[in-house]
């Protein structure tokens, strides 16, 4: 755990960002980067209770996985429970991967349309998480075979951001180091009066891009100059490539606990590392 922390204290900057990184760090004052560390010892706070190699539940069969884990209904439509863990414990080479699966637990009150629509949504973010998961322990895998010397940690775990009676969101973290860190999140947030997973065109209508860039673009501008040391890629005269431009069709975000839609970057996307994954909240939607 140790070392995780020390890592994580020194990360380094890609090099296509390594200029802007080097001028942002020095402006960053100690209570960001205390901030920041605190915030991912949290999420990898199990892996000092790791002393083997050991994988866990990789034949056990789905039902009897949530069975062991014992894990409470979230609400009426959704449970997660964790299907598969991989834990490494090595001097070089730390893992702490705790794999989720959301299952549908839609009752009474629930028509059978919406029931089979969420059990389609559920099975599709649980191969998009079995998807990426999987690639991150294969990659971490390889490079303990083929640097034996080398360091190398990863991390995976999750949580339920928002489940009231529409709204189920969960977080995927995931967690790369290197000699340096990487921390990014995929959401996946869904519809419980359709079983259906949510889209940004559903709230901000077919101009959506242009609509949340704008949005986020004026937030970028208003932290900052609130405070000097908040710093994002926009109006970024010597390298105005790097600037902040659009979100993506496909931008990651999820839907928080007062209704509102919260957009997300990893790290390095669109602010220096220090400044780690940053989120803009959008505080009314079009249906409202």
């Amino acid at each position: 755990m140790e070392r995780w922390k020390e890592e994580y204290d020194n990360i380094t900057v890609p090099k296509q960002v390594k200029e802007k990184m080097e001028e942002a760090v020095m402006r960053a004052r100690e209570s960001k980067k205390r901030a920041k560390r605190n915030r991912l010892i949290r999420y990898m706070g199990s892996a000092a209770a790791v002393f083997a190699i050991l994988l866990i539940l990789p034949n056990t069969s789905r039902t009897a996985a949530a069975a062991m884990q014992q894990i409470p209904v979230l609400g009426e439509f959704f449970k997660v429970v964790t299907i598969r863990e991989y834990q490494v414990d090595e001097d070089r080479y730390q893992a702490d991967v705790k794999v989720p699966e959301v299952v549908p637990e839609t009752g009474d009150g629930v028509s059978e349309e919406t029931a089979q629509q969420a059990k389609e949504t559920a099975d599709a973010i649980n191969f998009d998480i079995q998807k990426v998961t999987d690639e991150l322990i294969e990659e971490f895998k390889s490079t303990m075979e083929e640097f034996e010397d080398g360091y190398g940690d990863i991390m995976v775990d999750s949580q339920v951001l928002t489940d009231d009676e529409k709204w189920f969101s969960l977080d995927l973290v995931l967690y790369q180091g290197a000699g340096s860190g990487y921390e990014r999140h995929r959401h996946y947030t869904v519809d419980k009066t359709t079983g259906k997973r949510a889209e940004l065109s559903e709230f901000f209508g077919e101009d959506y891009v242009k609509t949340v860039s704008d949005e986020v673009k004026a937030q970028m501008r208003s932290r900052m100059a609130e405070d000097e040391n908040v710093i994002y890629w926009i109006d970024y005269e010597d390298v105005p490539e790097w600037n902040f431009e659009s979100i993506a069709e496909d931008q990651d975000f999820y839907v928080n606990r007062d209704g509102d839609v919260v957009i997300c970057f990893d790290e390095y996307e669109v602010a220096p590392g220090y400044m780690g994954c940053v989120e803009f909240v959008m505080e009314r939607t079009v249906e409202e």
